[in-house]
């Protein structure tokens, strides 16, 4: 396979638009839940061909963040721009360096992880940000201006957009860097560790988080439903 540092970059632009797009709807605008792990990772795959791998992905990443709940003014960790990172990772290495296996994808989640975190951040500064926009509104209303008004809602969609592609931009370059040195130089025992971590380990922490957030008569029924999503998953594997 070979190497086109150009399309490369080309990709990623395209990953951090679609996805920059898609986390629109998580907070600010629409929240139709085209923002969740299991719909944008999915999305990419569709992009580049990939949805097998896509699905899986997007529904591991679904079932690790399932508590990520935004209620009133709690701000959670930010899932769909982890999920971008993730999911755009694997696709990408997929695109331009080899086949992403268990490993590959374990190491996109961990290294993809901490951006939840950093966009938990960002979504607050944001928040605090937009709070001015609310002061230009009272201001436009009182002086009968419905054109500085009305245009006050895209801005806010604009800022967030350009701070939360940014921060997709980042994550996506420094985590395709980190899995596409590391992953050559692993050796089996180190491959073994990480595939580990993704059959098993990965997979029973997302059961763990999917079992809190559910009324404990439901618990049996998820549990069931995830136990052969994940079956089916491990089996698609095991035939690649």
């Amino acid at each position: 396979m070979s190497f086109d540092p150009l399309q490369l970059s080309r990709d990623a632009l395209q990953v951090t638009l679609v996805g920059g797009l898609l986390a629109l709807d998580r907070r600010g605008a629409f929240q139709l839940m085209v923002s969740q792990p299991l719909v944008v990772i999915p999305v990419l795959g569709l992009m580049f061909g990939q949805l097998d791998t896509a699905l899986w992905m997007g529904a591991l990443v679904q079932l690790l963040w399932m508590a990520s709940l935004i209620v009133g003014a709690s701000v959670p960790p930010n899932e769909t721009l982890a999920s971008v990172v993730i999911g755009g990772t694997v696709l990408l290495y997929a695109r331009h360096f080899g086949t992403p296996d268990v490993a590959v994808q374990a190491m996109a989640i961990l290294v993809g992880a901490p951006v939840a975190w950093v966009g938990r951040w960002l979504d607050i500064r944001l928040e605090r940000e937009n709070l001015s926009l609310c002061a230009r509104a009272d201001e436009a209303a009182r002086a009968g201006a419905p054109f500085a008004l009305s245009r006050l809602p895209a801005v806010g969609l604009l800022r967030t957009f350009a701070a939360e592609g940014s921060l997709i931009a980042l994550g996506l370059v420094l985590s395709i860097l980190c899995v596409a040195i590391a992953r050559p130089l692993l050796g089996r025992p180190e491959v073994k560790a990480f595939e580990v971590v993704g059959i098993y380990l990965l997979p029973a922490l997302g059961l763990a988080v999917a079992l809190t957030t559910v009324r404990r008569r439901r618990a049996l029924l998820l549990s069931a439903a995830s136990f052969v999503l994940v079956l089916i998953g491990l089996r698609y594997l095991e035939v690649q």
